[in-house]
């Protein structure tokens, strides 16, 4: 069996967080990546944190067990096992540690120049632990012989080396990106977490300026709802359902009201995507499309009832640009799409111009407008652009 062990040196609430999550939440991650059939967990007392830890883990479907000191452990890991010691504060990376550690034993080792400075344990002249270790389960028999206040993760480390393990080097230059690094306090997270988001979860460009206001939103509420699982896909629903209440409305006669209900809603249920995504990255799961796509549906549906309204609009002349414009949104969002038009694909932002615009008794003209002028763009920029190549 392959067991990770960590430690939570402060379990009040007070823990380093990156992506609102705690850091032994990214050790959890990177335990499983390496395959870890059971995480073991050092901590002096119960707390918020280390139920998050527990949800986590066993919500994978990976045992749990929290343990006051090093005493108990010999009862958990067994002599054949592979354990895998994460100390505290460190932020691994989980992909380079399942191809470096996964199958052989050894120590994650960064040169001393640099990574001393960081606060990375120096363990000879030229090397400092990387804060992750591989070794035999029966490692743990040697913690009976320390004192009983003794830091069991710096005693494995220690019998790791009289051992002779092998050193596996981090590159060095992930110190200065923040791929590996050791978070001892909210400053380094801070420093640290503008790269790591970009890495897992990217912002979308300027050209998509409603899901980039959405994705902005998500990161401001990320902090207080990522440790609460239901909230986010609420608040993905709750858009979708609003949005087809916009549709409803604006069928009725109401199209101004309509109008902002389906971009209002449309941007809370992309927040509440972006917010999941956000608050699951590092985790090793793909973003769902199922939700998204569900939403763009929806949208686009509801804007057509509101086109369709026989109470504002006679005739096919309004429904039939409505549909038209769907099909500008839809093929903007495609790869092929010149990059000028991807606003057109925002549906945040194409609802909200047509609300403006439909507040001044100009609806069908900007349906129209956007539509025609997006389809147009679509169609006939790729032959522009073969004709220039040749």
């Amino acid at each position: 069996m392959r067991v990770a062990l960590m430690a939570l040196t402060d379990d009040q609430g007070q823990q380093v967080k990156l992506g609102g999550r705690p850091v032994a939440w990214h050790q959890v991650q990177a335990a499983l990546a390496l395959g870890c059939e059971r995480v073991v967990c050092l901590s002096e007392s119960p707390g918020s944190t280390l139920a998050a830890i527990q949800r986590e883990v066993e919500g994978r479907g990976v045992k749990f067990s929290a343990v006051a000191n090093s005493r108990a452990l010999s009862g958990l890991i067994n002599t054949a096992d592979t354990l895998f010691v994460f100390a505290p504060g460190i932020l691994p990376d989980s992909e380079w540690l399942a191809q470096a550690l996964g199958a052989r034993a050894g120590i994650a080792c960064l040169p001393a120049a640099g990574a001393v400075e960081r606060g990375f344990e120096r363990i000879d002249r030229d090397r400092a632990w990387g804060g992750v270790l591989s070794t035999r389960g029966d490692a743990v028999e040697a913690l009976s012989l320390l004192p009983a206040d003794a830091d069991p993760i710096a005693g494995l480390l220690r019998v790791a080396l009289q051992r002779g393990a092998r050193c596996v080097e981090i590159p060095a230059l992930w110190l200065d990106d923040g791929r590996w690094a050791l978070l001892g306090d909210p400053a380094a997270a801070r420093r640290v977490e503008t790269g790591w988001q970009s890495r897992y979860m990217p912002a979308p460009s300027l050209g998509w300026p409603g899901e980039y206001l959405s994705h902005k939103l998500a990161m401001l509420g990320l902090p207080r709802l990522a440790e609460n699982p239901a909230i986010a896909p609420g608040f993905a629903v709750a858009g979708v359902a609003l949005a087809a209440g916009g549709g409803v409305a604006g069928y009725s006669g109401m199209t101004v009201a309509g109008l902002a209900m389906i971009a209002i809603g449309a941007l809370v249920s992309s927040f509440g995507h972006r917010l999941r995504s956000l608050a699951r990255a590092g985790a090793g799961e793909k973003a769902g499309t199922l939700l998204p796509m569900v939403r763009d549906a929806v949208v686009d549906l509801s804007l057509v009832a509101v086109a369709a309204s026989p109470q504002q609009f006679a005739g096919w002349h309004a429904p039939f640009a409505a549909l038209v414009l769907v099909a500008a949104m839809r093929l903007s969002q495609e790869e092929a799409a010149p990059r000028f038009l991807r606003p057109v694909g925002d549906r945040i932002l194409a609802v909200s111009v047509v609300a403006i615009a439909a507040a001044a008794g100009l609806f069908l003209p900007a349906v129209a407008g956007i539509a025609l002028g997006g389809l147009a763009a679509r169609i006939f920029w790729p032959a522009s652009t073969k004709l220039t190549q040749v």
